[in-house]
C-alpha cells in the first residue's frame, strides 16, 4: 500500500516551479547521465540542431517578409483595389479618373481612396543632368496618397491638392535610395529642381528608408498634373489602382458591397464605359506585397515544422528505450522514496538540456543557412534583403525549443515513472512499463512515417509542377537574345513620327553590327508580367455588343523583324514590313491557338478580319506561334500590329546574335547614345535570365522542400529502424526459443518484418489520408497537376515503403541468425 501510495502521481508534486526551479543537483545528474551516453546524446543534439535550425531559418524569412509590419499607420485598414470583368473573366480591369473620383464621392466605408499607377504601364521618368541618364521607375499618384497610406516624407513634406491638377508646375518626391545613390544624401536636395523628362521638376520630398510602395519605385508624380487633361476626362481609359483606408470597425465584406452598387450605378450613368459586369477586387495591403510567396513561404514554414516534429518523435523513441534499460534504476529511487514527481522532474530535465543545446546549435545552423537561403530565394519576394535573426526569431526559437523539450521528453518521462517496483527488479522481466513503451515507439513510428509521407507527397506535386513549367513551350526561343527596355524622354518624342524614326534608325544600326541576326521592338516583352495592353475583338458577323462575351486579347505593337529577333514561328502569311505604315490599310497578326478557335475548322484566318477595342478593322496578314507574354502560367491570345500603325509607342528591344548577347551591351548603349545622348536604357538583361527569373518561384519551393523531404525520409527510416532493432534485442530469447523449438529463419524473418511492415503499412496509410485532406491548400502553386494526383501518391508511396521493408529487413535478418544456445542465456 505504502509503495502505490509513493507511485500515485498528482499534478502538483509536477508543477511548473518544480520543474523550472530545478537544485543544481537535478542539473548535474542530468548533464552526467547524458554524458554517460555520449553517442545517444550526439544524435539527439543533432537531430534537434537540424529540426530547430531549418525551422529558425526559414522562419526568418516569414517574420522579414510577411510578419513583419509593414511601414504605415494601421496597415490592417489598408487595401489595394481594382476591378474584375465577370463577362469576359478578365481578373484585373483598371479604373479610370472620372471613376475614381466619383467612387471617393460616393463612399461612405473608406476613410481615404488613393490612386496609384506604376511604371509597369510605361510612366516612368528618365533623370538627366546628374552623370549618366538614368531611367527611374516611378507612380503617379494622387495627392492624398501619402496621407492614405499614414506615412510621411522623411525629409520635406507630401503633395498639396493644389499640386494634384493638371497643366500646374511639376513637383516629385523620391525615395531614400534615389537620394543616397544619385544625390549622396544631400540634406539640402528639397526645394532643388532636377531635370526629368527635359522638364525641370521640384523635389519636395525624400521618403524613409523602409517605405518602399508600390515595390521598387524611386520617384512619385501627382497623377493629374503629369497626365493629358484627354486623358483626366476619359472615362474608358483606365489606368489606375485604387489604394483605400477602411473606417475602423469597416469589413471588407461592407467595401466590397458598397464598391460594387457604386459601380453598378456608374455603368447605367455612363454605358459607354460597358462595365455592366464589373465588380470590385479588394486585397489588402500585405497580401497585394506579397503576393503568392505568402503561399509558399507558409508551406515551407509547415514543412520544416514537420521536419522537426518527425526528429522529435525519433528522440522520444531513443529516450523511450533509454527509460526502458534504466527502469531498474527508477525502481530503486522509488524504493529510496523518490515520488512519481520527483522522477519525471529528473527526466523532463535531461530532454530540457538536450533541447537546449540542440537549439542553441540550430541557432548557429540558422545564422549559416540564411546567406545561402536569401541567394537562391527570387529577388521579387519584397523584403528579402532583410531576413536576420533579430529579437522576434530568437524569441521564437526559444519557444521551440521548450516545446521540443515538452515533446520529446514528456511521454517518455510519464511511462518511464510509472512501473511496478517488485517486478523491475526481477531480472529479465518484461514490465508494463515497457509494453506501454513498445505501443509508444509503435505510435511515434508511425506518425513519423505519415507525416514523411505527407512531405514527400507535397514535395512530388511541387517538383513535378516546377518540371511542367520547364517543359512549358515559350513559344519563342530564348537563346542568344539581348533585351532592354528603352523609353524615349523629352518633348521631342512626343510627337509619334520622331519616336518612329528614332526606333526604325535604332534598329538599323543594331542589325548592322557583326554577330546580330536581327533586331525588333515590342510593347511588352514576353514573360513581363500580369500586367499588359489588353484588348477586346469582333470578328466579321458579330455585334459590336459580342466583343464584350469575346476573350480578352493581349495587344503587342511591334516593328517589322521583331518575330526573326525572338524566334516566335510564323505559320502562315507574312510578318509586317515597313510598308505597314500609318498610311497603309490595317493590319495584324494573330495566334495559332486563337486562329484556330475563333474561326471554324480548316479556314484559313489569313485574309480575314478582326476590329481590336475601338479601333478600326483590320486585315489579318499572318498567323504566329503562341508566346507566354503574362507569365509561364498564363496562355491567353495575342494579337500584334505594326508599330507604325499603333499609337502605343513600344517600350523593349530585341536582338538576337550569334555569339554571347551580354557582349553586345555596350554595342546597344553605344547606338541609343549616338541616336539621343539623353536616352536611357534600363532592364538590359538574356531572354534566357528572364526565363530562369520566371522559374525561380517554383525552382525555390522545389528545391527546399525536396532538401526537407529527404532528411524527413532518412530521420523516419532511421525510426522504423530503430523501433524493430529494439525489438528484436528485447525479444532475444523468445527468438531463441523459437529457433529452438524448431522455427526457421524464414520464419523469424517473416514474424520480425511483418511486425515492423504492419507499422509502415499504418504510416503510409495515414499519411495517404492527409495528404487526400490537406493537398487542396497548395492548389495555387500547382502546374499542370492536381492535388490528388494518383501517379505522384504512389511514386512517392511506394519507394518509401520499400525502404521501410530494408529497414525491417536488416535487423530482422541479424534476428534469424541467432544462435539459440546463447540467445537462451541472456538475462
Amino acid at each position: 500500500m505504502k509503495n502505490k501510495e509513493k507511485n500515485k502521481f498528482h499534478l502538483s508534486s509536477f508543477s511548473s516551479s518544480s520543474f523550472v526551479f530545478s537544485s543544481p543537483f537535478d542539473l548535474r545528474f542530468g548533464v552526467r547521465v547524458l554524458l554517460k551516453k555520449p553517442f545517444f546524446t550526439v544524435i539527439a543534439i543533432a537531430m534537434l540542431a537540424l529540426g530547430i535550425g531549418a525551422t529558425t531559418a526559414i522562419f526568418s524569412v516569414v517574420q522579414a517578409v510577411l510578419l513583419r509590419p509593414l511601414p504605415f499607420a494601421e496597415q490592417e485598414r489598408l487595401a489595394v483595389i481594382w476591378k474584375s470583368d465577370a463577362a469576359t473573366n478578365h481578373p484585373f480591369v483598371e479604373v479610370s479618373i472620372p471613376e475614381f473620383n466619383d467612387w471617393r464621392s460616393q463612399t461612405q466605408v473608406f476613410e481615404h481612396l488613393a490612386a496609384m499607377t506604376t511604371t509597369v504601364q510605361g510612366y516612368d521618368f528618365a533623370l538627366t543632368g546628374r552623370g549618366e541618364p538614368v531611367q527611374l521607375q516611378s507612380a503617379r499618384v494622387t495627392a492624398d496618397f501619402f496621407q492614405t497610406l499614414g506615412v510621411r516624407p522623411a525629409l520635406g513634406r507630401a503633395f498639396t491638392a493644389d499640386e494634384d491638377r493638371v497643366g500646374m508646375g511639376g513637383t516629385v518626391i523620391i525615395s531614400h535610395r534615389l537620394w543616397q545613390s544619385r544625390f549622396n544624401s544631400a540634406p539640402d536636395l528639397v526645394g532643388q529642381t532636377i531635370s526629368l523628362d527635359g522638364g525641370s521638376f521640384t523635389v519636395i520630398g525624400v521618403m524613409p528608408a523602409e517605405f518602399q510602395f508600390p515595390n521598387g519605385v524611386d520617384l512619385w508624380a501627382p497623377l493629374a498634373a503629369t497626365s493629358d487633361k484627354s486623358i483626366v476626362d476619359d472615362r474608358q481609359y483606365g489606368f489606375l489602382q485604387i489604394v483605400g483606408r477602411l473606417k475602423p470597425s469597416v469589413t471588407r465584406k461592407q467595401a466590397q458591397a458598397e464598391l460594387d452598387t457604386i459601380i453598378r450605378r456608374i455603368a447605367v450613368e455612363h454605358p459607354e464605359t460597358k462595365a455592366s459586369g464589373h465588380h470590385a477586387v479588394i486585397t489588402p495591403l500585405a497580401t497585394y506585397l506579397t503576393g503568392d510567396a505568402q503561399t509558399a513561404l507558409y508551406l515551407l514554414l509547415a514543412a520544416t515544422a514537420l521536419l522537426l516534429l518527425i526528429a522529435c518523435a525519433n528522440i522520444s523513441n531513443l529516450l523511450l528505450a533509454r527509460a526502458t534499460a534504466r527502469r531498474k534504476e527508477m525502481a530503486v529511487r522509488f524504493a529510496l522514496g523518490a515520488t512519481r514527481g520527483r522522477i519525471v522532474r529528473q527526466l523532463m530535465i535531461e530532454s530540457l538540456l538536450l533541447a537546449i543545446t540542440g537549439g542553441g546549435l540550430g541557432v548557429l545552423l540558422a545564422l549559416w543557412l540564411i546567406d545561402p537561403l536569401t541567394k537562391l530565394a527570387p529577388m521579387d519576394i519584397p523584403r528579402i534583403e532583410a531576413v536576420q535573426i533579430n529579437a522576434m526569431v530568437l524569441l521564437f526559437t526559444c519557444g521551440l525549443t521548450l516545446l521540443a523539450a515538452f515533446v520529446c521528453g514528456l511521454a517518455p518521462a510519464l511511462i518511464a515513472s510509472k512501473i511496478n517496483i517488485n517486478e523491475a527488479l526481477i531480472a529479465g522481466s518484461r514490465v508494463g512499463g515497457e509494453r506501454r513503451g513498445d505501443r509508444m515507439r509503435n505510435a511515434l513510428v508511425v506518425a513519423e512515417i505519415a507525416i514523411t509521407l505527407m512531405l514527400l507527397i507535397g514535395s512530388g506535386l511541387i517538383s513535378r509542377s516546377f518540371l511542367n513549367l520547364r517543359r512549358v513551350d515559350f513559344g519563342f526561343n530564348p537563346d542568344h537574345v539581348l533585351t532592354f527596355q528603352l523609353r524615349l524622354h523629352g518633348p521631342k518624342y512626343r510627337e509619334i513620327e520622331k519616336s518612329r524614326d528614332f526606333f526604325r534608325e535604332l534598329i538599323e544600326r543594331l542589325e548592322a553590327q557583326p554577330g546580330v541576326v536581327a533586331a525588333g521592338a515590342v510593347l511588352l516583352r514576353p514573360l513581363e508580367g500580369i500586367v499588359g495592353w489588353d484588348v477586346g475583338y469582333l470578328t466579321d458577323g458579330q455585334s459590336e455588343d459580342e466583343i464584350r462575351r469575346n476573350a480578352v486579347l493581349n495587344c503587342e505593337s511591334v516593328t517589322p523583324h521583331y518575330f526573326r529577333s525572338m524566334g516566335i514561328p510564323l505559320k502562315a502569311g507574312r510578318e509586317f514590313t515597313e510598308q505597314d505604315n500609318e498610311h497603309a490599310p490595317q493590319v495584324a497578326i494573330i495566334t495559332e491557338t486563337m486562329a484556330r478557335r475563333i474561326f471554324a475548322p480548316g479556314v484559313d484566318a489569313v485574309g480575314k478580319r478582326i476590329k481590336l477595342g475601338g479601333q478600326g478593322w483590320r486585315t489579318i496578314i499572318g498567323v504566329a506561334g503562341d508566346a507566354r507574354y503574362r507569365g509561364l502560367r498564363d496562355m491567353r491570345w495575342d494579337v500584334y500590329v505594326p508599330y507604325m500603325q499603333f499609337p502605343i509607342p513600344v517600350l523593349y528591344v530585341t536582338v538576337r546574335t550569334t555569339s554571347d548577347p551580354t557582349s553586345f551591351i555596350a554595342v546597344a548603349r553605344r547606338e541609343v547614345a549616338a541616336l539621343g545622348p539623353d536616352q536611357a536604357i534600363t532592364g538590359l538583361t538574356t531572354m534566357e535570365q528572364l526565363v530562369s527569373a520566371a522559374l525561380a518561384r517554383p525552382r525555390f519551393n522545389a528545391l527546399l522542400l525536396n532538401l526537407l523531404s529527404a532528411l524527413a525520409g532518412i530521420l523516419a527510416v532511421m525510426g522504423i529502424y530503430g523501433v524493430v532493432s529494439y525489438s528484436v534485442t528485447q525479444r532475444t530469447q523468445e527468438i531463441g526459443i523459437r529457433l529452438a523449438l524448431g522455427a526457421q529463419a524464414g520464419d523469424v524473418l517473416r514474424l520480425i518484418i511483418g511486425r515492423g511492415m504492419a507499422l509502415a503499412i499504418g504510416g503510409v496509410g495515414s499519411g495517404i489520408a492527409a495528404s487526400l485532406a490537406l493537398t487542396w491548400l497548395m492548389q495555387g502553386l500547382l502546374f499542370g497537376v492536381s492535388a490528388i494526383d494518383p501517379l505522384t501518391f504512389a511514386v512517392t508511396a511506394l519507394p518509401l515503403a520499400a525502404v521501410a521493408l530494408l529497414a525491417c529487413y536488416i535487423p530482422a535478418r541479424r534476428a534469424a541468425k541467432v544462435d539459440p544456445l546463447i540467445a537462451l542465456r541472456e538475462d
